[in-house]
């Protein structure tokens, strides 16, 4: 008996063991550090490499601190610091690709000397693995077997690619600007269509500058922007499925500043990345059942898993919050601004047909005292839940990437701050798919010979064509030759008659 081997590869993605570790970081400020103001965190994946049971990559954090010297005067310091870390897992195999999501969970001001402040900073890791498993299957060549065939739909992996781009967006200032404090960018994807060979990316970037104008105020400017950029996918078909995710690096934002007859002119120059992963759903002919003329077999059939990419999705709500400050706290005379705007999920799910996206919405507030005629600054946190309906379902992996826009912080009686913003998050979603296939199929005992001409078959109501012919070793167009006028399924008992021709 001969088979040939069909095989194929499926994706499967699976998520990388969470776990944190600490950096770090020294910001070197130019004077004499009074107080620490705010401080805004950036963290960034850069290189990866995926060996038998590791995921080794590279980042870096970009920190940029708003500060008080001992002037009196307010000035900002940034700096990059790098950082190496690992998944460990037995399911890990070399040459796979990982998604990596890093966060900042949390910071601290371990000293500040002179010049310096070191801070330490705690980051959780965790991820996406995507691999592609191959699937061993066989079809049959054998004129004595009889297979029954079946069409079935399996996603395998396309590629990856980056490209790299810059968006630069610009502000005409009435009032001259005296310095730069500092500038946050977000970037968010909307849109991801393939194409031929390339994965169009759209979306848009939310620019915050902080400054102080030529009158000592301190004021800010929100800058909004769309982009479109194509990533180079070599495969990719307008059938294709994809997913896209995009990064700015914060340590690369250049802000220039022009002085005009009236006012100054603020030029943004943004660099960020897009990444895109493409997968292809394909139909594969595989073999659902089997059974030899001559000889008992033994077949091994095996089950495998698979994931399937669904369209992505966009989630966004209001969030608003409170915090009353510590008698210990100068009171509120005048918000100054807001720096460090970041937002941490926390948890999400699936109940309902609704997706729930829980986290903690993060800004410092720089606020006036006038009795005591200082600056300073409270951390706020506000944790918050929104959901809206999905495709999604309980069991499906989902990945989710969110930033926070609009953030308005007032007061309320000095001790009262009222807190309001917009989380925006892509969900990228992928649904597990089981499927089993024959893998291998081995001759048994021969069959005895028919010593008879003819056979009655006593079939059972509900026996399907392929359940006569497979229990009696017999070919499907030999018993419709011989029983015409018999119909299946079988909507009764029957006795179906079968006659051989003896050599």
């Amino acid at each position: 008996m001969s088979f040939e081997s069909n095989n194929f590869k499926v994706v499967k993605k699976t998520r990388l063991p969470k776990s944190e570790f600490t950096v770090d970081c020294s910001v070197l400020a130019e004077g004499e550090i009074a107080k620490v103001y705010a401080v805004a965190i950036n963290v960034y994946d850069d290189n990866q490499e995926v060996t038998e049971g590791v995921v080794s990559y590279s980042g870096h954090v970009d920190v940029c601190m708003i500060y008080g010297l001992e002037t009196g005067e307010v000035e900002s310091a940034c700096a990059t610091c790098p950082f190496s870390s690992k998944f460990e897992s037995a399911d890990i195999v070399s040459g796979e690709k990982a998604i990596i999501k890093i966060k900042v969970v949390d910071h601290s001001i371990s000293s500040v000397e002179g010049n310096e402040t070191k801070i330490l900073i705690t980051l959780e890791q965790t991820g996406v693995l995507i691999s592609s498993t191959q699937i061993n299957s066989i079809t049959s060549v054998g004129e004595d077997v009889c297979a029954r065939e079946e069409e079935i739909s399996v996603v395998r992996f396309i590629g990856a690619g980056q490209s790299q781009a810059t968006e630069t967006l610009e502000n005409n200032n009435r009032e001259k600007v005296k310095k730069v404090l500092g500038a946050e960018a977000v970037v968010l994807i909307k849109t991801i269509e393939p194409g031929v060979n390339f994965v169009s990316v759209g979306g848009d970037i939310i620019t915050k500058i902080l400054f102080v104008d030529d009158n000592d105020k301190f004021d800010s400017v929100t800058l909004y922007d769309s982009f479109k950029e194509e990533v180079e996918i070599e495969g990719v078909s307008r059938e294709s499925l994809v997913e896209a995710y995009a990064k700015i690096n914060s340590s690369q934002i250049k802000v220039a500043v022009e002085d005009q007859e009236k006012g100054s002119k603020l030029t943004v120059t943004i660099p960020f990345e897009v990444s895109a992963l493409s997968y292809e759903e394909i139909t594969v002919k595989t073999i659902e059942d089997l059974y030899s003329l001559t000889h008992e077999m033994e077949i091994s059939t095996e089950s495998f898993n698979m994931s399937k990419v669904l369209p992505i999705e966009i989630i966004e709500g209001k969030i608003d919050g409170t915090l009353t400050l510590d008698e210990n706290q100068p009171r509120v005379d005048k918000i100054l601004f807001t720096f460090g705007n970041s937002v941490e999920l926390t948890n999400s799910f699936v109940e309902n047909g609704e997706l729930t996206i829980e986290g903690i919405a993060k800004t410092s507030v720089v606020y006036l005292n006038d009795d005591l005629s200082s600056l300073n600054s409270v951390e706020l946190e506000i944790p918050f839940s929104i959901s809206d309906k999905t495709k999604a379902t309980e069991d499906s992996l989902i990945n989710v990437d969110a930033i926070l826009t609009d953030v308005d912080v007032a007061v309320k009686k000095g001790r009262e701050l009222f807190f309001d913003a917009k989380v925006k998050g892509l969900v990228v979603i992928s649904d597990d798919d089981v499927s089993a296939v024959i893998t291998e199929a081995v001759d048994g005992e021969t069959l005895p010979e028919r010593d008879f001409a003819m056979q009655v078959i006593f079939a059972k109501e509900g026996d399907s064509l392929w359940d006569v012919a497979k229990l009696n070793h017999l070919k499907e167009t030999e018993i419709v030759r011989q029983n015409p006028g018999v119909s299946f399924p079988l909507q009764e008992n029957t006795d179906i008659i079968v006659f051989y021709q003896n050599s």
